[in-house]
């Protein structure tokens, strides 16, 4: 449940009404063991509310993201809620079968509006007696479309469920020439086989490998807002203009590769979203052994990533 905190409670009733609650809270959920972002969509009006819940766990380097649906009471003085039906996800284990409930209050600080409060879960499982509880803080953005709960939503086809995303999406952001690349590890730059002219290649790692093939897996790292990249091994495209999200965009290639004894694989950035610069992770499995490689570009330089055969 939602209340309203005024120094002059003769102001009370008005800051009710007058408070638009619709759109997207951005924050965390905290228990005395962990903390996970965590955000809130809020859509409708006239006390007719309904929502969106979104949750992160990180695990291994990779965000694993659950949307549900959220039900929401509003009273005279109060908004409770709860999470339902889970309806995104790409976890890499089973998820937990939890209800999620909040009482939260509304804080004013000048133009923040900021929701504090607490939550409780109940398990559906009945096997399953585990129960948490802790501390909710969320902040809402102005900035909706670079949160991670639209982003998401609209991958998936439902942001036009949200009322107010009837508010024009923001401009992708120009990037200017960016100098604060990480500096290469070997210190020297090298042409760019696709539009020589234009890009510079930076190496920012060398991976060593035994398999005669190579799985790799890009993801966006960080905000998932619109990246897209191209990769070019040894001067050939293998992949064109793809968009890094949190699900796995994933290629094997063949490590055979004649009298040479090393590749050159190139991430372009096509877009850069609208948080500059592009970034990534990419993740080299090599039989048992995994790489994680983090990587960013904009349209003047480009990562590289340098393989080379173990002798």
């Amino acid at each position: 449940m939602i209340k309203i905190i005024s120094s002059t409670l003769f102001f009370l009733p008005i800051w009710l009404s007058a408070q638009d609650i619709t759109g997207v809270w951005t924050g965390y959920i905290k228990t005395p063991g962990s903390q996970l972002e965590y955000e809130l969509a809020i859509t409708g009006g006239d006390k007719k509310l309904s929502g969106y819940s979104l949750i992160i766990y990180p695990k291994d380097g990779i965000e694993n993201i659950g949307i549900k649906t959220a039900k929401i009471k509003q009273g005279k003085k109060e908004i409770y809620f709860e999470d339902g039906e889970l309806v995104y996800d790409n976890f890499t284990t089973q998820p937990r079968r939890v209800k999620m409930f909040g009482d939260l209050t509304l804080i004013m600080k000048d133009t923040l509006m900021i929701l504090q409060g607490s939550f409780s879960t109940r398990s559906l499982d009945f096997r399953d007696t585990r129960t948490y509880s802790g501390e909710v803080f969320l902040q809402k953005t102005a900035r909706p479309y670079s949160s991670k709960m639209l982003i998401t939503m609209d991958e998936i086809n439902l942001v036009h469920n949200l009322l107010f995303t009837g508010t024009k999406k923001p401009k992708a952001v120009k990037q200017p020439t960016n100098n604060n690349l990480k500096k290469e590890t070997t210190g020297t730059v090298i042409k760019s086989p696709v539009n020589p002219t234009e890009r510079k290649i930076q190496k920012i790692s060398e991976i060593f490998f035994n398999s005669d093939s190579l799985l790799l897996s890009f993801y966006d790292n960080g905000t998932v807002d619109g990246d897209t990249v191209s990769m070019v091994l040894n001067g050939k495209m293998i992949a064109q203009k793809i968009k890094l999200t949190t699900n796995a965009f994933r290629i094997t290639i063949p490590t055979k590769i004649g009298q040479n004894d090393s590749l050159l694989l190139i991430m372009h950035a096509e877009s850069l979203g609208l948080i500059p610069p592009n970034t990534g992770l990419l993740i080299i499995q090599d039989g048992e052994t995994r790489h994680e490689i983090r990587f960013e570009g904009d349209m003047q330089r480009s990562s590289a990533v340098m393989l080379r055969k173990k002798r």
